[in-house]
């Protein structure tokens, strides 16, 4: 999850990441999470999320589109598609495209011989293999102190605080949950239920402006 800089670097919002999740298994094997990405109660763009479980292997696909306008005309645009492989709760292998307003990234991981190898953007590193991805569909993110950004291939820290549990009104039901700040390259407050499903995202852009996630 890498921050967006909108409206020319003035506002963060979360990318790749799921947020308020209303979606159900289809089958045994799919599951898939839409989302609207609201900012101040208007729409700015949409999050998909779709996991694909065979076995111990699962696959995450997310992808986010996000158009800020400033009087009908697109001031910024972000675009991403990231696919994360699972085995047995390891990460075995990611493949992120980002298009941050024209400025394209792409980062892969795969883990072998006893490491995590990230290339970013051209740069191959060796990380530690136990590392996962900034996403917050993977409720895991909260016992980590370091993950890897999706966007640029980086490892950041990661800094959680469990506020412990509290109701979260979905479709005007209140759904207990539990809730938690979690700080990487900004911070944003998160709410899991009891399946360790996220239900809610929530962050303040840097202009003051309330952004969420809702199902959409």
């Amino acid at each position: 999850m890498k921050t967006l800089a909108l409206v020319l670097g003035t506002l963060s919002v979360v990318s790749g990441v799921s947020g308020v999740s209303t979606g159900a298994w289809a089958d045994p094997d799919t599951r898939t999470m839409r989302y609207a990405v609201m900012r101040e109660g208007q729409q700015i763009g949409t999050t998909t999320v779709q996991l694909r479980r065979n076995g111990p292997a699962m696959t995450a696909e997310v992808k986010t589109n996000v158009q800020v306008k400033i009087a009908y005309i697109t001031v910024y645009r972000y675009e991403q598609t990231e696919v994360e492989q699972w085995q047995d709760g390891k990460l075995e292998a990611l493949n992120a495209v980002t298009n941050d307003n024209g400025t394209m990234h792409r980062v892969t991981a795969r883990n072998e011989g006893g490491a995590l190898t990230v290339d970013a953007d051209g740069k191959t590193s060796r990380l530690d293999p136990s590392l996962i991805p900034v996403s917050l569909w993977n409720a895991g993110l909260v016992k980590r102190t370091m993950a890897l950004d999706p966007q640029d291939g980086k490892v950041i820290p990661v800094s959680v605080v469990d506020h412990g549990t509290e109701d979260v009104v979905l479709q005007g039901k209140p759904v207990p949950a539990r809730h938690y700040s979690i700080a990487t390259s900004f911070p944003q407050d998160v709410w899991y239920d009891s399946k360790h499903q996220l239900i809610r995202v929530e962050l303040r852009g840097s202009d003051g402006s309330k952004i969420h996630y809702q199902p959409g």
